[in-house]
């Protein structure tokens, strides 16, 4: 995959961060630092966040941000797992993990979903309907993907 970056073609060498643990918390800073540094050190230069797993702490997109490796952000929804509602609550969770990370330069690109194909006349329609709606209101700076894979946006995202 390529991105542009500040008018660079780059093409994007890397892997999914996936939970290192599967109770949320067990991991301390200098893990998520050490995860980081190693992916550096293997020549990546872009991570991708699964959507499937969760919101990493800060010292992750710090380490990130500091170590020059690029974010392909998904949010945290799955079709066969975790598919998103329009709900309050959906909505307060979606604006404030945007506005927490949003400055941070490594993110490049925000995702809708993990692994879901976006249909605009179907129940998929939810990720740009309702999630990258959200996205896109809250970080303009930033490309929005409707999930991936995905071959892009077809219809629709002219009203994001």
């Amino acid at each position: 995959m390529f991105f542009r970056v500040n008018g660079a073609l780059i093409f994007a060498r890397g892997a999914n961060m996936i939970p290192m643990e599967e109770m949320e918390g067990w991991m301390d800073a200098d893990a998520h630092k050490a995860v980081v540094q190693s992916a550096a050190e293997a020549n990546f230069n872009m991570i991708r966040v699964w959507g499937g797993g969760m919101y990493l702490p800060q010292i992750w997109y710090d380490s990130c941000d500091e170590l020059g490796l690029l974010v392909f952000h998904d949010m945290m929804y799955a079709q066969n797992g975790h598919p998103p509602n329009s709900t309050d609550d959906q909505d307060i969770e979606l604006r404030y993990q945007i506005r927490r990370l949003s400055h941070h330069p490594s993110i490049v690109i925000w995702d809708g979903c993990n692994e879901c194909v976006v249909v605009m006349t179907g129940p998929t329609k939810i990720y740009a309907t309702f999630v990258m709606r959200v996205v896109a209101e809250e970080d303009q700076s930033r490309a929005i993907w409707p999930s991936g894979p995905a071959r892009g946006w077809s219809t629709g995202v002219h009203k994001l």
